[in-house]
């Protein structure tokens, strides 16, 4: 049976923590829908594991550190470990399917020539930290296919799938490999935002429910609040408290579907400061009460 995986969990911390796979296959195969709700979709977060996306029902937008990309129905996309990303669809529901595997299941050993020829080179300073795979060329047609080949294989679990999928997936590394192993250089200021975006979303996602100003979130970068206003801007598109803001509605939203806690302590536990404040900014994000939006959702 395919597995199903929900990022935007309860403990936002989960999704780093957990273990795709097992500890001796760590390779997973899994299916979400998503909605056009920022509740209903894939919230900004980053894994140890590398992910391969592909869109099997209508239309998503994928977001990276500088980078929107609009992915239609049989299109996906490549993105590298401990890569902050999100995602959501455009309209209506859609279906994504993907797999995360860590590089360690193709390396074979952190000294093998796999992980120094071809594992580190795209995984590099200054190399795509995603590759979009649009159907517009044939090797990306052909990675694309592999991708579901891999799925089925993880999903049936025929006889022999692990070196099955293991195969699969070394060969759509060495086909990125080959078209990307030369983009690779030194740390450019894409890099040093990507970088620094890391420490501010982890202290957001730690500290969502206590009082938080620019200056903490830029201190956790150590860098300036303007230049903190400007990181938040060229990457994520927005600033940090408006991030902050819509990080907590996000929760609380969860919180509202998934838990009985009273509608006032689920605004304390968010970072609200009353439940008049907490109710006045979710009617902004979801145009209606709390209450209203908990009726709904059971």
């Amino acid at each position: 049976m395919l597995q199903e995986d929900l990022y935007t969990q309860k403990e936002p911390k989960q999704l780093e923590l957990r273990l795709h796979g097992t500890s001796d296959f760590p390779c997973g195969s899994y299916e979400i829908r998503l909605g056009t709700e920022a509740s209903e979709g894939i919230a900004w977060h980053w894994h140890e594991e590398t992910e391969l996306v592909y869109v099997a029902e209508g239309e998503v937008e994928l977001l990276l550190p500088d980078l929107t990309w609009k992915l239609s129905v049989g299109e996906g996309a490549f993105i590298h470990a401990n890569v902050p990303h999100s995602m959501i669809s455009v309209a209506g529901n859609a279906k994504i399917r993907y797999i995360m595997f860590h590089t360690d299941l193709i390396a074979g050993n952190r000294e093998s020539v796999f992980q120094k020829k071809y594992i580190m080179p795209l995984m590099s300073q200054g190399s795509p930290k995603g590759i979009l795979l649009s159907r517009d060329l044939d090797w990306e047609k052909n990675i694309l296919q592999m991708m579901q080949k891999t799925q089925t294989a993880l999903e049936e679990k025929q006889d022999g799938y692990e070196w099955e999928a293991r195969q699969m997936l070394s060969q759509i590394w060495f086909c990125l490999y080959r078209h990307y192993h030369n983009t690779a250089g030194g740390k450019s200021p894409k890099r040093m935002d990507e970088e620094r975006l890391h420490k501010m979303l982890a202290l957001i996602e730690q500290d969502y429910s206590k009082p938080l100003d620019l200056a903490q979130i830029a201190a956790a970068a150590d860098i300036g609040e303007r230049e903190c206003l400007r990181c938040f801007q060229r990457t994520v598109g927005t600033s940090p408290l408006q991030y902050l803001l819509r990080y907590r509605i996000t929760q609380a939203s969860i919180m509202l579907r998934e838990t009985t806690l009273p509608i006032a302590e689920i605004g304390l536990r968010c970072g609200f400061d009353s439940p008049s404040h907490f109710a006045q900014t979710f009617r902004k994000y979801f145009s209606i009460t709390p209450s209203v939006y908990r009726k709904s959702r059971n």
